[in-house]
């Protein structure tokens, strides 16, 4: 009777052991399903061309280095102590009284992709004799510098009759990424009726003035 009794619960192992297996089997299916899933990425590089804006730059006309004389279409960086020269007709035959002269600067903002504010400033030359400022001459000389509006500007600039000492700085209009404009100075020598000063006009007689036109920017958004 005891062996009879001891078949029943080895059969009913038997179904507690492939239930577990099967278990067992439904656990592989899943996680062979969960290796299988779908994948996918996407990568963003930073800036269409890099990180980092194209070569900001300011350039004025270029010059023929010995008579100063423009060159229109074509530029120059001109950014060193000594400058360039740049022609001012009539500079050798002014005197006082005498018609004001001028001449009209191209300058552009040769910047990709930054716009620039624009200043402009005149500052003596050091004396290297025998090309020496007088003092009294560069006091009588007038200047007015004018600009026509930009994309950043929308007001002409104009000032009359400034001193030489006025036009430390002058701020202009600003340019856009890629745009130009004509900066103009007027220079006049004053009578000394005009000027009230106590040297006569014939003092000035054979007297210059050296004097560079600094332009100056700085990048904007």
């Amino acid at each position: 009777m005891t062996q009879q009794a001891a078949a029943p619960e080895k059969h009913g192992m038997s179904r507690r052991t492939k239930a577990v297996i099967g278990l067992g089997a439904v656990v592989a299916v899943a996680a062979g399903i969960t290796a299988a899933a779908f994948t996918d990425f996407a990568n963003l590089n930073l800036g269409a061309n890099g990180i980092g804006a194209d070569q900001y730059n300011i350039q004025v006309v270029d010059t023929d280095p010995v008579t100063g004389a423009q060159i229109p279409g074509s530029w120059q960086e001109a950014n060193t102590p000594a400058g360039a020269p740049i022609e001012l007709v009539g500079a050798n035959t002014l005197f006082p009284g005498s018609t004001p002269i001028s001449v009209d600067i191209p300058v552009r903002n040769a910047s990709a992709t930054l716009n620039s504010t624009l200043s402009l400033g005149l500052l003596q030359l050091p004396d290297a004799p025998p090309d020496v400022t007088d003092p009294n001459y560069l006091a009588s000389l007038r200047f007015t510098i004018t600009q026509p509006a930009t994309s950043l500007g929308a007001t002409p600039i104009s000032v009359t009759d400034q001193t030489y000492a006025q036009l430390s700085t002058l701020a202009l209009n600003g340019l856009a990424a890629g745009e130009q404009s004509d900066v103009t100075i007027e220079v006049r020598l004053l009578t000394q009726a005009e000027s009230g000063s106590t040297y006569t006009d014939n003092d000035l007689n054979g007297s210059k003035a050296y004097i560079q036109a600094q332009f100056n920017g700085t990048s904007t958004p």
